[in-house]
């Protein structure tokens, strides 16, 4: 089957007393007429359609990173909240600014922020969490944790002797140990052990006193700091003298019996504002009044 040739046809057009017009019709050119002046604005439309969908799509993106921004922005707002009160300022925090600052607020059903609102809000308010953050956080935070750790360090939570430890006579009311009947307050615990086993300082601190007295005989009393001080008596030797500063676990003395003491031990005192304390709440013993650590 073949198709069939559309032929042309011609259109006069007359007038009195005018020339003739004649037009010559081809139903192809037709064809190809109608088709343009249908097909241009379908394309047109379709172009239009797909672009209001690219910038649709553009926009939902430019929504959902705006709004992660700000909510990152919201979150470390929140921990510098939390840094100031471990550094101990006062509750300070900027708030975010509006989106529109001169917005004036009204009810009705709500709006969503177009993204460059959002993204204007977020770029005010990063300057001053980072001014915040640099120049009242951090420098208080540096302080705070100094402070921290130079207390932690004060603090009497070492061993007073190296390698073994033996408990021989606890804190508190305790009969006499010359066995001479009654009993007395111990201001301390007593370590038993060799004698010449290393005594070490339990805490950072500053040697006020090393000497020698009938009680305690050779005896190395150091001041922590932060109303704590501690006592190691009965030494067999001194290995620091007054003024030295020592850190926890260097060697301070060795272990002996000399002043008033029945036998080879150490007599270990801990005191706060210049009361004695139970070392017990300092050091991990076991429970046992002659227990034995390492």
């Amino acid at each position: 089957m073949t198709l069939r040739q559309l032929k042309p046809y011609t259109v006069l057009i007359t007038a009195t007393g005018k020339a003739p017009i004649t037009l010559v019709l081809r139903p192809s050119t037709l064809l190809i007429g109608l088709g343009l002046l249908v097909g241009i604005p379908t394309l047109w439309i379709t172009a239009l359609t797909y672009h209001n969908w690219q910038l649709a799509q553009r926009n939902q993106t430019l929504t959902q990173t705006a709004t992660e921004v700000l909510t990152q922005l919201d979150a470390i707002g929140a921990e510098i909240k939390v840094l100031k009160t471990r550094a101990g300022l006062p509750d300070g925090h900027i708030d975010s600014p509006p989106l529109d600052p001169e917005a004036t607020p009204r009810g009705g059903l709500a709006e969503a922020a177009p993204p460059e609102a959002m993204f204007e809000a977020a770029k005010r308010q990063l300057p001053g969490l980072e001014t915040e953050l640099s120049t009242d956080v951090k420098p208080a935070l540096e302080e705070t944790l100094e402070l921290e750790a130079e207390r932690a360090s004060a603090f009497p939570s070492g061993k007073p002797l190296a390698g073994q430890i033996e408990v021989s006579s606890e804190f508190g009311l305790r009969p006499n140990p010359f066995g001479r009947g009654g009993y007395e307050v111990h201001g301390g615990i007593d370590f038993a052990g060799p004698v010449g086993q290393p005594i070490l300082a339990t805490a950072e601190g500053i040697v006020v006193k090393a000497s020698y007295d009938r009680g305690y005989g050779n005896h190395v009393q150091i001041d922590h700091g932060y109303s704590y001080e501690t006592l190691y008596a009965h030494l067999s030797r001194l290995q620091v003298k007054v003024g030295d500063r020592v850190q926890r676990g260097d060697v301070i003395g060795l272990l002996g019996s000399t002043g008033r003491s029945s036998g080879p031990h150490l007599h270990y005192g801990v005191y706060r504002n210049g009361r004695a304390i139970n070392p017990r709440y300092f050091l991990k013993l076991e429970n046992s009044p002659s227990a034995s650590t390492r």
